[in-house]
Parts: structure tokens; C-alpha cells; sequence
């Protein structure tokens, strides 16, 4: 009988114009943030929670059914948006806006395992820590034992705790959107036409977007002040931009699929948090590791430094990560091949421009058979000469902090004295016999003259066979460490001691 009801109940919703009582408003966040997070051609949404769908072209509104999964696509002119009895295009895109409500947390009083199943003999899930929260979707009470179970979820985890471990409060009422690149998200939803795509932009408040950053740019498992860290300048950063992509473009993002109970605790202790210098938030950039040394914006970005003076470099005393030294060999046909000239040319020297205060490469030259070329840039040119195999690190050299090692073949020059020929490494310093006399050679170019003709020479020191870079760091190296902020938090810095160390001259405040 309750089926019929809710049947009935459903189709007079839908006859009704699919409009749900006044109460229900379209949820308004105060501190949101847009993020570029799928396009595709044609993409679904399936919705678990209310939703109501705005055609932004007619102004047209309609309430979605809890649990529709709802297609999207585009002709290139327009975006079509369709759903068990209902489809309309837009020339403007599509609004699915979440509506507002209650719903029930689970805040935990002591460290707490979740399990499969409402008994301590189901195996476990995931541990919530003091004061970490979940959202509470129901309760059991195990026969056995006559123990009151909750069943909660927190991003990809669902499962039971001991009520004896949790308070329940009231709190936001928690919509869901998955997506068709697999991932679950907060908040709502703008559907636009990007050329012969659609493409889905994640509107949210600011928190609830940091949840589905924070545990993707640093390891939930790291210390918690390390974490606070992370959300201050992940926060800043965000505070800064119009638009932000769910890639390391910006900040890397994957929604509540991702969020981590630890990551949900730092970003509330730090609610509000930013970076600010003269009293004004900045643009607070952070990377995996330094090697020892951050750097200055100017060197390595070739911006106005004094327009930055608080990307500058700082000492990572404490800072240890597997990328702090590392080695990367390239033979002369890689490098060849990244500065332009095909198979055909020889490699005859390779050499670095040092711009950076703390030896960073500003330009690399190259002198081959077909030419000489200078490659020069910021530390994104340069480490993409130098590209790894690994898409983990973005096929880029880790960073453009290094030195270099050379193999050369066998000296390509030789001399004939009344002993016998003898290779030398370089006509530079060689002492030869002019009809005016002897003179010292102080280039290593020259001309000299053979029973064939004259012939010039680059140098004698051999074709370039590889070569061998040794360097510092993991990224741009500008602003904060995340290595070094987890090393300074694990010898008792505090979240707003890190952040200020790593930009000079700011604040930390709201």
C-alpha cells in the first residue's frame, strides 16, 4: 500500500508541474566557487538529493526528481538536456541547482572505526579521529548484542559505527551529483556550451570545494598542521581566481568522492583562513618539494619580483622527500629532438645559462651540425626540453633547478708531431706555427688549411653523446613546500608559523 501512495504521490508531483512546496529554495552559498570539472561531448548527472533544472535562454524552471540521471549534449549552437519525460535546449546552458534542507551529522566523541556492518566482527572500512564528522544516514540495533548502531558516509565511504562514539547534530542536508567521469560532487551545477561540447562547472561553497582539494594536494595520513596549512593556502589561492579547472593547472579537485574526514577537520579549524600581505589576500602558489631552497618568482617565472616581494626564496631546513635529489639521463637524440633538428644532425655541445639565486636554469643552448639554437624561458620552457616518461609528474623534468654532466665520443681532433698522432681534447690553448710566427690559440674554432682545403673546426672535443642532469625539487619551486610543510609541522610549527615562513611579510587572518 505505501508503494501505491508514494506512486501516486510521485505522479502528482510530476502533474503538478514537477513544483515542490515554497519551502524548497535553491541553496545559495556564501563564499562560492566555480570549477571546471568535466566536458565531454555528452555527459549524465545522476542526481541523489533535490535539484530544480533552470533554462537559462527562457528563464523556464522545473524540479528534478530525486535519484534522475539526467543527459546532456550539445550541437555546437545549443545545449540539450534530457530526462525521463522532459527535453529542452538552450542556447544559454542549463542551471541544477541544489535545494535547500536539513539533514542529520554524526559528530564522533573518540576515535572510531567504521565498519561493513553493524557489529565489531565486520571488517573495517575507514577510522574517523576526535571531532571528524559524517553524514548520518540512519540507525540498527544489533539484536545480539542490543548495541545502537548509525550508518554513515563520508566521500567514498559508507558504512557502521558504535552510537556510543558519535553525537548527532543537525546540519546541511547533503545532495549529491555523480558525473559521467566517475566522480561525486557537492553543490550545483552549470551546464555550458563549450564549441561542440558541454561543459559542467561545479558551483559550491568555498569549504565544501576545499574538501575535494585538500586530501588530492597532500596525503591526508600527514600531520594535521601540515593539512591546516595545505587549506589556508589552498583557500588563498581559490579566493584569487574567477574560475578554477579540478587539474594541476590550478588546484587538483575530485569533489566528496575524495574528501577524507582528517582533510574535513583541518579545513574547519582553519574556516575562513587566508594569506594576506598589507592586508589584502595574495595568490598563494605551493608545489611538491624545493630540494632545500625555494625559489624567487622573478628567477623562475620571469615576473616583477618587486611586484611579488613575498614569493621569495626561503630555507627548507627540515625538508626530505624523494624528490629532493634526483638524476635523469637524455641521449643527444632526445635532446635533438626537443630543440627542433631531426635525425640527421649531431649534438657537438650542449650548455646552461644560469639565472636563478640559487643556480636555477634561465636558457640552454645547443651547437650541433646543422645549427646552433638558444632555448630560453620560465622553469615550464625549460623543463619541457627535458621531458620524463612518467604522466605522475606531467612528463616534465621535475624542475629547473640543476647542473649537468656530459659524455662525450672520443676527441674528433688529432696532431701529428714527429712521435706519432696524438688526439687532443681542444684547439683552445693549443700553441701553433703561423708563417708569423707561433701564436696561442684562444678560441676553438679555427680555420686550418689541408692538402683538401680549408676546414673549420667547432671543437675537439668530441660528438655529444648523453647527458645527465642532476638536480633539486619537485615543480615550480615557488611559495610553499608541501614536503617542507609536513617536515616543519612534524618539529612543532603551527599552520600559520608555516605559511608565514614561506611567504614573507604576510598574515595569516580573515
Amino acid at each position: 500500500m505505501k508503494k501505491v501512495i508514494s506512486i501516486i504521490l510521485f505522479m502528482a508531483l510530476l502533474f503538478s508541474g514537477g513544483q515542490y512546496p515554497s519551502a524548497a529554495e535553491v541553496k545559495t552559498y556564501p563564499n562560492s566557487v566555480n570549477v571546471s570539472v568535466h566536458i565531454n561531448n555528452s555527459l549524465t548527472l545522476t542526481l541523489n538529493g533535490s535539484y530544480q533544472l533552470t533554462n537559462r535562454q527562457t528563464g523556464s524552471k522545473s524540479i528534478i526528481p530525486p535519484g534522475t540521471t539526467i543527459t546532456s549534449s550539445s550541437n555546437g549552437t545549443a545545449v540539450t538536456v534530457s530526462y525521463t519525460g522532459f527535453s529542452q535546449s538552450s542556447t544559454s546552458g542549463f542551471d541544477v541547482q541544489e535545494l535547500a534542507g536539513t539533514a542529520t551529522l554524526a559528530v564522533f566523541t573518540s576515535q572510531t572505526d567504521m565498519r561493513r556492518g553493524a557489529d565489531a566482527s565486520y571488517s573495517k572500512v575507514y577510522t574517523f579521529q576526535t571531532g571528524d564528522s559524517a553524514n548520518y544516514l540512519g540507525s540498527f540495533t544489533n539484536k545480539t548484542t542490543g548495541e545502537l548502531w548509525y550508518n554513515v558516509t563520508i566521500g567514498a565511504y559508507t558504512g557502521w559505527v558504535p552510537a556510543k562514539n558519535a553525537k548527532l547534530t543537525e546540519g546541511d542536508k547533503l545532495s549529491l551529483a555523480k558525473v559521467s567521469n566517475g566522480l561525486t560532487y557537492r553543490g550545483s551545477f552549470y551546464l555550458k556550451k563549450n564549441g561542440s561540447q558541454v561543459e559542467v562547472i561545479n558551483i559550491l561553497d568555498m569549504d565544501d570545494y576545499l574538501k575535494g582539494v585538500v586530501p588530492n594536494e597532500m596525503p591526508a595520513s600527514w600531520h594535521k598542521e601540515a593539512l591546516k596549512a595545505q587549506a589556508i593556502a589552498a583557500r588563498s589561492y581559490a579566493a584569487n581566481m574567477m574560475i578554477l579547472t579540478s587539474t594541476a593547472a590550478s588546484q587538483v579537485y575530485r569533489g566528496y568522492t575524495s574528501e577524507d574526514a582528517r582533510a574535513n577537520t583541518a579545513i574547519k579549524e582553519t574556516e575562513g583562513l587566508l594569506v594576506k600581505y598589507n592586508g589584502k589576500p595574495i595568490q598563494t602558489f605551493f608545489f611538491s618539494t624545493s630540494g632545500g631552497r625555494t625559489a624567487n618568482v622573478g628567477d623562475v617565472w620571469n615576473s616583477n619580483q618587486s611586484s611579488f616581494p613575498y614569493l621569495v626564496s626561503v630555507e627548507d631546513k627540515y625538508e626530505t622527500s624523494p624528490y629532493s635529489n634526483w638524476s635523469e639521463e637524455y641521449s643527444a637524440a632526445a635532446i635533438l629532438k626537443s630543440f627542433g633538428f631531426d635525425s640527421t644532425a649531431k649534438l657537438l655541445d650542449i650548455s646552461l645559462e644560469v639565472k636563478g639565486a640559487n643556480g636555477e636554469v634561465g636558457a640552454v643552448t645547443v651547437k650541433t651540425t646543422k645549427g646552433d639554437k638558444t632555448v630560453s624561458g620560465n622553469e615550464s620552457v625549460i623543463r619541457r626540453l627535458f621531458p620524463v616518461s612518467s604522466s605522475a609528474h606531467y612528463n616534465l623534468l621535475y624542475s629547473n633547478w640543476f647542473t649537468m654532466e656530459v659524455t662525450r665520443s672520443q676527441p674528433a681532433l688529432s696532431v701529428q708531431t714527429n712521435s706519432g698522432t696524438f688526439p687532443i681534447e681542444d684547439m683552445k690553448g693549443q700553441t701553433v706555427q703561423t708563417p708569423s710566427g707561433q701564436v696561442t690559440l684562444t678560441e676553438s674554432q679555427v680555420s686550418v688549411q689541408t692538402p683538401s682545403g680549408i676546414i673549420t673546426s667547432e671543437s675537439g672535443t668530441g660528438e655529444v653523446l648523453s647527458v645527465t642532469l642532476n638536480g633539486k625539487g619537485w615543480g615550480h619551486r615557488i611559495g610553499m613546500s608541501q614536503y617542507g610543510a609536513k617536515a616543519y609541522a612534524e618539529n612543532g610549527w603551527t599552520a600559520s608559523q608555516i605559511i608565514t615562513h614561506y611567504f614573507k611579510g604576510t598574515i595569516v587572518s580573515k
